[in-house]
């Protein structure tokens, strides 16, 4: 504690400037080359932390099965290995010995079995364990500005029920690790390497042009973080040794200012036409999957109102989404690139469900209504 509260009086006071990193000048304080082992590092956060790494200087190690992208970072140390909840399927056999380095991150497991068979293995190895969780962890999300003390799920015994699992998976490792874990949570990842549809489809639909609809009145909330933000936070504490658990979700925007900042993004005079939910839910469409990240259900309203204060606290700054949004794009148009709808069990290839046709079909539905 009296580390954080060190790092936010000298960010406050100086207001410093960014770094590429994404935190204050003042709160990067020179540090010492470090080993870092990652456990994964080859999809999507993965590649983003260790190329984060690289540029501080870092010595970097992965272990993996050697699968996902093998040609990737051909320069680096390979450890081969396969993780599993089947103690039978299992070998972490390149991970075994004396050898130590100074942090470990698992960037992507939400079996608690898998995450805590690694950290048992390794957490007298290293000084720092890093974990990657998910705002999905909590237990409730009716009430805006949630921090990280609030309630998470409880745990239902299905290892392949990610958001329990995650959960689960956090409390193990608090108890096998202790206080040299640090925990991140973040929110909807995007950016270079995505293969989800999240913020694409709004960057296509802006990028067409013309009339579009804009779900609710414009002041529904939306939260999204880049996914080198997150990687420069997770570096950014192994070199400073910053522990506990954060929110990384980013700063709260209206729906409003989210579609603009698309627009901008694409240099689009894409016009949105505010359409109420209950129009919407006449035509079927008011729901996450035609558009992606609005929720309309109270219920559900604190999900993109999450507090990442604490991450703010220690001087993590988001890159803006203007980057974000280009870097969606150029990954989009990557030859090679396919965009899957993770929410899809069979990950079929993603193809947007509000068609040109039933978008403007419902545009023009709505217009008459108020003639």
């Amino acid at each position: 504690m009296k580390r954080r509260q060190f790092l936010r009086d000298s960010a406050i006071a100086t207001g410093a400037a960014v770094t590429a990193y994404g935190f204050s000048r003042s709160v990067l304080a020179e540090s010492r080359r470090k080993s870092i082992l990652i456990l994964g590092g080859t999809s999507f956060l993965g590649p983003a932390i260790v190329e984060t790494a690289l540029i501080g200087g870092h010595d970097v190690t992965l272990f993996n099965r050697g699968i996902t992208h093998p040609a990737l970072f051909s320069q680096l140390e390979k450890l081969w290995g396969f993780r599993s909840v089947d103690p039978q399927a299992q070998d972490l056999h390149s991970l075994e010995g004396s050898r130590r380095w100074d942090a470990v991150i698992d960037v992507w497991p939400h079996e608690p079995t898998i995450a805590v068979n690694a950290a048992t293995l390794l957490k007298d190895r290293t000084d720092h364990y890093l974990y990657v969780s998910s705002i999905g962890v909590y237990a409730s999300y009716s009430q805006p500005n949630m921090s990280e003390d609030a309630p998470i799920l409880p745990y239902n015994g299905k290892e392949e029920d990610y958001s329990p699992a995650k959960a689960e998976s956090e409390r193990r490792l608090k108890a096998i690790v202790g206080s040299k874990l640090t925990i991140v949570r973040p929110t909807g990842i995007a950016g270079w390497r995505g293969s989800g549809p999240d913020v694409l489809s709004w960057l296509l639909r802006a990028q067409s042009g013309g009339r579009h609809i804009g779900p609710g009145n414009g002041s529904d909330p939306y939260q999204v973080v880049d996914v080198k933000d997150v990687a420069r936070f997770l570096v950014a504490s192994v070199e400073r040794q910053i522990t506990g658990t954060f929110n990384l979700t980013g700063r709260v925007i209206t729906f409003r200012e989210y579609l603009a900042a698309c627009n901008k993004a694409t240099d689009s005079n894409a016009e949105w036409i505010w359409i109420p939910s209950e129009v919407l839910a006449k035509e079927g469409v008011a729901d996450w999957n035609h558009f992606i990240g609005w929720r309309t259900d109270p219920a559900w309203r604190g999900f993109a109102e999450i507090s990442s204060a604490r991450a703010f606290s220690v001087g993590w700054e988001p890159r803006s989404f203007t980057e974000t949004a280009a870097d969606t794009l150029d990954w989009y148009h990557t030859p090679g690139t396919k965009i899957w709808d993770w929410r899809d069990p069979l990950q079929r290839p993603w193809t947007d469900p509000l068609t040109p046709e039933k978008e403007q079909a419902i545009l023009r539905a709505s217009r008459l209504e108020k003639q």
